[in-house]
């Protein structure tokens, strides 16, 4: 056995896609799979996923594609309705890799 069959997160990728996304619109697709730990091909169906759901609208800037996170829409799942996608991100940024204190 691989001893990664068991393996799992609290948080999907689709949401660390979000938070980096946000972090930095002007992301390329290559950063944001090293940085979330998964291929490209990967990163590009997350996108893709979350710019058909409404979270993300990307533009062409030149080479580059900006994107726009709509961090005011509503979690997905009917029990996180209440909180929106903003909510998740701001839960998640770490900035130098450790985790946020509250905010006022």
């Amino acid at each position: 056995s691989s001893g990664d069959e068991h393996f799992w997160r609290f948080v999907t990728n689709h949401a660390h896609v979000l938070e980096r996304i946000s972090a930095d619109p002007n992301s390329r697709l290559r950063d944001i799979a090293v940085s979330v730990g998964i291929t490209e091909r990967t990163a590009a169906h997350i996108v893709n996923d979350l710019e058909q759901a409404g979270y993300l609208t990307k533009t062409r800037d030149g080479r580059r594609n900006r994107y726009e996170v709509h961090g005011e829409l509503p979690l997905r799942h009917p029990r996180h309705r209440h909180r929106t996608v903003g909510d998740l991100i701001r839960f998640l940024e770490t900035g130098d890799g450790t985790p946020t204190t509250s905010r006022p």
